[in-house]
């Protein structure tokens, strides 16, 4: 009978017995030389030219991996690229990038849900998977108040220990604008669907009357006539750094959306929060069914119509939400749900029309602020995007089950929107034109719309796809351009600022810089990994550096929310997990750093670099 083999770690027990622990190591190098590596990671990101802050930032994060012994690549790709790698196929270790955030919290429910770990879009890209967290996830949906949170709390806290994802910080974004040309609403972002259709022509006027006499020639008699010249309308001339529009208007496209104002510009939604609060916006009205908290009694506006002159009715409202939830419409042997509003629509548990303008929604056991994100998804019609219910001729590599309306491109987009599309050109430009159809254009708007009474009040609206932001400025500056949807760099920001006939507008942005860990992946499947991670970043550093402090750094994606937590613990908890060097300077403690690495189970060559097993 042969003798047992001894593993590795045995033969490792019984050699260095007795041996200090500088021998120790030695020794251990020595044995594990043969069957070990230096780590090595891939931080992927977009290019400078798309996001400079964003490539500052994984650069810096690389750099500190460097100096703990982690060889870290920074691997920059566009936009498209980059979302296609992490939220369709999942094929990265770390990414540095930006998150759209939501107003209200329950967005959190499928960043980070288990349920929607394995599907495609910012659904879980990390793979995080924690059943005490879940709970909680499910709980706030069914909360109000201060008992929804403490729920909410809880699930921060929790994350501050996972570190599924690493928040960064919140910049303030600004924006450049010509008003000599154009009058902006105060108080509102200038790329976003309510500045738009608040927007005015700079000096824009009541119509004009002259009179003009003319003589009869039979009779010999003098009549004056009265004639109205309209006032003048022109182009709303908007530049962009971000040509996606130009290749694919397709709402449920995961790697072709960006923050979605373009989208919402054209396809009209229930309803529209304003106030931090969903109100009725293609919907008439709605109200609770009497007795029954569960469901929803929806009217919709009289006599609403697609772009392509079709009628919207309350079936096209259920389709939409059906097919959110199933693109394939039962088709494939399982649903394949739009990935960008599946958290959404699986607030929905059925839909009954009783009109064309006349249905019911029934909801899940949520509360009424979390069901009314479902009313904000975009409405399809049904004679549209029924027909691309089948299996997509296109390959998606890695993406499971996918359907012709989840990739084709919908560069004629059909929608009930304020504007309808006239032309792209790709790369270059988006052309629109007000839809005459829509309700706002009607004779009076209810409050809170009143202020959008009359739809859009230029003849057109072009989105011009430039290669900078600091072209962009001298667009405005040549009076080519009236203002810029894209943030703008602190250097070009820093021009606009200095040019007398330009204005500069502030405001927080709707998204969240940050680090995200593939967790289906070693090392990343290690939490204390992570942590030892999180603990390189230097918040107050990099919004000095990256956003000359205009920026909120944040420990949590919810920081600059009203759920953010406070408090001693609150402090205590997020110190005990802070950078590990000088804060504010982004100098690291490369020996504390390196111990991070150590307690987490990792061991360091002679040549200082982390290892891990072949």
């Amino acid at each position: 009978m042969s003798s047992p083999r001894l593993h590795r770690r045995s033969l490792l027990a019984l050699a260095t017995a007795g041996l200090t622990s500088g021998c120790l190591r030695q020794f251990e190098s020595a044995v594990s030389r043969d069957e070990t590596r230096q780590l090595s990671l891939k931080i992927k990101t977009v290019p400078a030219d798309a996001d400079a802050a964003v490539t500052k930032l994984a650069r810096y994060l690389s750099t500190r991996l460097q100096q703990v012994g982690i060889g870290a690549t920074v691997v920059p790709m566009s936009r498209e690229e980059l979302l296609r790698s992490v939220l369709l196929n999942q094929d990265f270790d770390m990414y540095v990038y930006r998150y759209p955030l939501r107003q209200d919290p329950d967005f959190l429910y499928s960043l980070l849900h288990s349920r929607f770990a394995p599907d495609a879009g910012w659904q879980n890209p990390f793979g995080y998977s924690d059943l005490s967290v879940d709970s909680l996830l499910e709980r706030q949906r069914t909360e109000a108040g201060p008992v929804r949170a403490a729920t909410l709390e809880d699930i921060q806290r929790k994350l501050v220990e996972a570190q599924p994802f690493t928040p960064i910080c919140v910049p303030n974004t600004f924006r450049a604008t010509r008003p000599e040309r154009v009058e902006w609403p105060s108080g509102t972002p200038i790329h976003s669907v309510p500045a738009y259709l608040a927007a005015r022509p700079a000096g824009d006027e009541p119509a004009s009357v002259d009179t003009v006499e003319s003589t009869t020639p039979d009779a010999g008699q003098t009549r004056t006539t009265a004639t109205t010249t309209p006032p003048s309308k022109t182009k709303l001339r908007i530049t962009t750094t971000d040509a996606r529009p130009t290749e694919n208007l397709n709402p449920l496209s995961v790697p072709f959306r960006s923050d979605g104002t373009i989208i919402r510009l054209l396809y009209d939604s229930l309803g529209r929060s304003f106030g931090g609060r969903v109100r009725p916006w293609m919907a008439e009205s709605w109200r609770w069914r009497d007795g029954d908290a569960s469901t929803l009694e929806v009217r919709l506006r009289d006599d609403l119509t697609w772009h392509d002159g079709h009628d919207l009715t309350a079936e096209d409202v259920a389709f939409t939400f059906e097919f959110l939830a199933d693109t394939s419409l039962g088709s494939f042997d399982q649903p394949v749900p739009s990935p960008r509003y599946r958290g959404r629509a699986s607030l929905v548990d059925g839909v009954s029309v009783r009109s064309d303008r006349e249905l019911s929604i029934r909801f899940e056991d949520v509360d009424e602020p979390v069901a009314a994100r479902a009313l904000t998804v975009p409405l399809l019609p049904k004679h549209v995007w029924e027909p691309h219910a089948r299996p997509t001729t296109m390959p998606v590599p890695n993406a499971g089950p996918v359907t012709e309306a989840l990739v084709r491109d919908n560069l004629s987009p059909v929608g009930s929107g304020p504007l309808r599309v006239t032309g792209t050109a790709l790369r270059k430009s988006i052309s629109m034109e007000p839809f005459e159809s829509h309700f706002l254009s009607g004779e009076s708007v209810e409050e809170p719309l009143a202020r959008f009474e009359g739809g859009f009040s230029f003849d057109s609206l072009e989105f011009r796809v430039v290669p900078s932001d600091g072209a962009a400025v001298e667009l405005l500056k040549s009076g080519t351009a009236d203002a810029t949807a894209n943030p703008l760099s602190p250097d070009a920001t820093d021009v606009a600022r200095s040019t007398s006939t330009l204005d500069v507008g502030a405001h927080q942005s709707q998204w969240c810089y940050h680090v995200g860990y593939n967790l289906r992946r070693a090392p990343f499947t290690n939490p204390r990994f992570r942590r030892a991670i999180a603990r390189l970043v230097d918040r107050r550093f990099l919004t000095s550096y990256l956003f000359d402090g205009d920026a909120t750094d944040v420990v949590s994606i919810l920081g600059t929310t009203a759920f953010a937590p406070q408090g001693y613990t609150w402090e205590r908890a997020v110190g005990e997990r802070g950078f590990v060097g000088t804060r504010g300077t982004g100098t690291l403690d490369i020996d504390s750093a390196r111990a991070l690495f150590e307690d987490a189970g990792y061991t360091y060559s002679p040549e200082s670099n982390l290892l891990v097993e072949e």
